[in-house]
């Protein structure tokens, strides 16, 4: 990659990641969110991780440098960038929903104290919603057209469900599966906390074998 394209790439980021920070497609989410989950990794990456959203797994650097360093010793992928289908993690809260709040202000202050209870956020994690997942999905489509990495790995079914149908594959979407789409190999797999050894050998065998007419 040419010095001015690297350039233009992290110019391109920098401007989408502006944009997320300052997004209000779902107002009742970031009222709880203290910063969005943004991409991290090499700007000219050989392979992408996607994972749905953040979590305790991703929210731990020693997973992420775990799961990075597997994949680099076991297929000799040396650049990789990683980030999320929805930038900003659901949370169930009965503080929020237990008082009256009508303020359109974010309700966590710089030390992710939430400033109804005055205790750190107690919020519990769930799934994105598909009206979420609609909502955010563009950034990240927008992020890997920027990228434009060689390998796209897709954790978990409803990441995998959500991008390739994005991609315009319909049919046959299921885990541990080789698809392409623009010169790019597509890898689906189990969510990340579920990844192993076994589902490393797996990807191996995708990574190498022919892609099949069905999967085109």
């Amino acid at each position: 990659m040419s010095i001015g394209t690297r350039e233009d790439n992290i110019r391109r980021i920098v401007l989408m990641e502006e944009r997320i920070c300052n997004c209000d497609r779902c107002p009742s989410l970031i009222k709880c969110i203290r910063k969005p989950s943004l991409g991290k990794g090499e700007l000219e990456p050989e392979m992408v991780f996607v994972f749905e959203s953040g979590s305790t797994f991703t929210n731990s650097i020693d997973n992420i440098i775990e799961l990075r360093n597997l994949f680099k010793s076991e297929f000799n992928i040396a650049k990789i960038y990683h980030t999320y289908m929805v930038r900003c993690q659901p949370k169930a809260c009965t503080v929020r929903y237990g008082v009256s709040c009508y303020t359109n202000s974010r309700l966590l202050d710089k030390g992710n104290r939430c400033i109804l209870s005055g205790k750190l956020c107690e919020g519990i994690p769930i799934k994105p919603s598909t009206e979420e997942i609609f909502a955010c999905l563009p950034f990240l489509l927008e992020e890997i057209e920027i990228l434009s990495p060689n390998y796209l790995i897709l954790f978990g079914a409803r990441v995998s469900e959500f991008v390739l149908r994005s991609f315009g594959i319909f049919s046959d979407i299921e885990l541990g599966k080789r698809y392409e789409f623009n010169k790019k190999v597509i890898l689906t797999t189990v969510y990340e906390q579920d990844f192993g050894i076994e589902e490393c050998k797996q990807v191996q065998e995708l990574m190498s074998k022919p892609l099949e007419a069905s999967e085109l």
